[in-house]
């Protein structure tokens, strides 16, 4: 129950960072003249804005799952560079767009 506890602590304070950071959340992320929204996979993502549509970085973490669930949920942050200098974040959570936000 400890480690649940420090793992939900932990991806609180990540998430919470991009308010502190001057960040915001968005609802979609364009791309050309399309969009990544809440709730579409990677491979919708993929067909939605094209196979060369490709993050600048991506990170993948699989943690405890939360609460009574047992097992793992898989996380992966995908980063875009914007040219306001800003980086907008997508995070997935077991394959599913859970989260858009930008940190300056």
């Amino acid at each position: 129950m400890r480690l649940r506890s420090k793992a939900f602590m932990i991806m609180t304070s990540l998430f919470s960072s991009a308010v502190l950071a001057g960040g915001a959340d968005l609802p979609s992320l364009p791309c050309g003249s399309q969009a990544i929204k809440l709730g579409m996979s990677p491979q919708q993502i993929k067909s939605t804005c094209g196979q060369s549509w490709e993050p600048s970085y991506i990170s993948k973490h699989e943690r405890p799952a939360l609460g009574d669930e047992e097992g793992h949920d898989y996380f992966e942050k995908w980063m875009y560079n914007t040219a306001d200098s800003n980086a907008t974040h997508v995070i997935f959570k077991n394959g599913e767009v859970v989260r858009i936000f930008t940190v300056r």
